[in-house]
């Protein structure tokens, strides 16, 4: 069973060199204490955080890289397998935090802990910085509360942790709001799907009208959701129990999502787009400070996917990445329309679902960004994505400890 191994709380000796940082760890505690503002309640000290934080940059890192993943969703796990059978010298220690045990993540992390839930904001900053120190953190990859961590990337970098996101906190927000994503590419070169931001009812007709109605094929989605979750076409003909028999879940009539948004009581904004009929694509990205250092574009052909390297979508992602200077693993999603161009869906600031099936292509995207982000990489070490492969998904189940 892997375990959450202790951290060496040895002091350091008084000759020691990092006992003379008396101003770096001064910057640590102010970073820290910014990120305490509403942690009183725990029990937490400033002064605990600033002994460890000196002790995480007294002592030399062990030769092992320690990689951290925070609660993700389900890819963490094919992240960490990928890594470790790519891990072929052994220089990383791979790290994971989770709210629910037992686990399947126990079967390939070194180590695996806690996660403290429904934390506020700044608690959960502070707790993430404590987490870095006791671990001796040299790379943290966040899964969970992506842009807030972002905005900390002083205080982290202050305590000898780098951090590896997509961009800094504007960008993820930017990323995760996706009215807001289409509203700063307007008139750039990146096209996007005719689309109208509503909440109410009468928004909705208004949007509904202006973009053609029972004449259109027009769909909606929030413009934040995960996995496509809200995601419907809207449909003028047919009926809800038909849809409903036939498993439709993406799929709705209009006059039930008239209904249905009528008697909400909430107020969420959603987005009605365009309906794109062509191909669509996941392009799974690689960067290095706004530059891609490799991508894979997946086409989903029945229960099997296609790797592409090259070709519109994947161009489509080089120019989002220099214009927004895109970093990590990240996926953008694009679709065809009838004209045959691929518009821009959304960009995920996270690893998708479908990576393992691009890491097929001979690069497993998260070792080489945790390699990249500790500086044991330059993006001519990383290898170059094989394409033409067929890559069919296969189910697997793991014994893991009660």
């Amino acid at each position: 069973m892997k375990v959450h191994r202790e951290p060496d709380t040895t002091p350091p000796p008084n000759n020691h060199p990092g006992i003379g940082l008396a101003q770096e760890l001064v910057r640590i505690a102010a970073c820290v204490k910014a990120s305490l503002k509403s942690y009183d309640h725990a029990s937490l000290d400033i002064k605990a955080v600033s002994v460890l934080s000196m002790a995480t940059i007294s002592f030399e890192r062990p030769n092992k890289m320690r990689v951290w993943f925070n609660k993700g969703l389900s890819n963490t796990y094919d992240a960490l397998r990928l890594m470790r059978a790519e891990d072929r010298d052994g220089r990383l220690t791979l790290r994971t935090t989770v709210t629910r045990f037992p686990t399947a993540l126990s079967t390939v992390a070194d180590e695996i802990g806690p996660e403290p839930r429904s934390l506020s904001d700044d608690a959960y900053v502070a707790w993430c910085l404590e987490e870095c120190a006791q671990a001796r953190v040299d790379v943290f990859m966040p899964q969970h509360r992506r842009d807030l961590l972002a905005e900390a990337r002083e205080c982290f970098e202050a305590q000898g942790t780098r951090l590896s996101v997509m961009g800094d906190g504007a960008a993820l927000k930017r990323a995760e709001q996706k009215d807001a994503l289409y509203e700063d590419l307007a008139g750039s070169p990146i096209p996007v799907p005719a689309w109208r931001r509503f909440c109410t009812l009468d928004e909705f007709e208004a949007a509904w009208a202006d973009l053609g109605g029972a004449n259109a094929r027009l769909c909606l989605k929030p413009c934040v959701s995960v996995y496509g979750a809200g995601f419907r076409r809207l449909e003028t003909e047919g009926s809800e129990y038909g849809r409903l028999l036939s498993g439709a879940t993406d799929r709705i009539g209009v006059d039930a999502f008239r209904s249905a948004l009528a008697a909400s009581h909430q107020r969420r904004p959603m987005m009605l787009m365009t309906y794109l009929p062509g191909v669509e694509r996941s392009v799974d990205v690689l960067a290095h400070e706004g530059s891609i250092v490799c991508a894979v574009a997946r086409v989903k052909k029945g229960n099997v996917q296609f790797l592409e390297t090259t070709g519109p979508s994947v161009t489509l992602a080089d120019t989002l990445t220099r214009r927004y200077h895109l970093h990590g693993v990240f996926n953008v999603q694009t679709k065809e329309g009838n004209d045959g161009v691929p518009y821009l869906l959304e960009i995920n600031s996270r690893m998708s679902g479908g990576l393992l099936y691009s890491c097929q292509s001979g690069v497993v995207f998260p070792y080489w960004a945790a390699l990249l982000a500790g500086g044991l990489a330059t993006p001519a070490d990383v290898p170059q994505p094989r394409a033409g492969l067929c890559v069919a998904p296969v189910q697997e189940c793991r014994v893991v400890p009660a």
